[in-house]
């Protein structure tokens, strides 16, 4: 990725914590029967967001 080093860091940034989004909801997605979905979702949503942050501080 090439761009000035703040900008790299900030779309970095944004993509781990989308990553961390991510992970959450995968989590409570294996609890079968007791997921709570809106957590899962909540999560999953979150991780769009974050994506898109990360997508448009790089545009």
């Amino acid at each position: 990725m090439s761009g000035p080093p703040d900008m790299v860091r900030l779309v970095r940034q944004w993509v781990e914590k989308a990553e961390h989004d991510l992970r959450n909801a995968e989590h409570a997605l294996t609890l079968k029967d007791d997921c709570p979905f809106d957590t899962a979702c909540f999560h999953t949503q979150q991780c769009a967001e974050k994506y898109l942050k990360a997508l448009l501080s790089f545009s």
